[in-house]
């Protein structure tokens, strides 16, 4: 697939996508972190999102590209006092900046067949799926690198907390729960 006049906006207005990504994250009470970085800091990393997509896309969408790039970003994040939560919810704010960009020069997929445009759209919303997965993977890899395990919770148990999730059905004790319709 051809993404040429998509690099190129990208390329030429990717500071503008970061100062509207900017503009979001300061008004929003879920980024206490981020409203501690200069603004200049936290545009210039939200440049670097679009410089690494512009650069994924020339590669073919290679995801082993974005899977350095993203778990790169989760663990420096981590070791800066992130909370998790932050993180996800900065992509998210970059996910709706990037999109409202593409309405804004919604030209680029004028005369566009149905059946690319889909494929034009899902490998965009590929990147920043796999960007929170990597992300993810990368803060809770450095978080596990850098645990003081004691001695209430194992390695293992912390894990499967984090990873495979604290509510499977297997880990449910029925008899707790007063079930009731919604």
């Amino acid at each position: 697939m051809d993404f040429g006049n998509v690099i190129n906006l990208i390329n030429q207005y990717k500071r503008h996508i970061a100062t509207a990504y900017f503009e979001q994250v300061k008004n929003t009470e879920y980024m206490k972190t981020y409203h501690k970085f200069d603004p200049e800091k936290v545009i210039a990393r939200e440049e670097a999102t679009y410089t690494h997509l512009v650069e994924w896309l020339k590669s073919g969408s290679d995801n082993d590209a974005a899977e350095k790039f993203f778990a790169n970003v989760g663990s420096e994040r981590y070791k800066e006092g992130f909370p998790l939560s932050e993180l996800n919810y900065a992509l998210y704010i970059s996910k709706k900046a990037f999109w409202s960009f593409m309405i804004e020069h919604s030209e680029i997929i004028e005369g566009l067949d149905k059946k690319i445009l889909i494929e034009f759209f899902g490998i965009l919303s590929n990147y920043f799926a796999l960007g929170g997965f990597h992300m993810v993977r990368g803060y809770i890899n450095t978080l596990f690198d850098q645990l003081d395990i004691n001695d209430r919770l194992t390695r293992e148990e912390i894990h499967n907390i984090l990873v495979r999730g604290a509510l499977d059905d297997e880990d449910l004790d029925m008899s707790e729960f007063a079930w009731r319709h919604v």
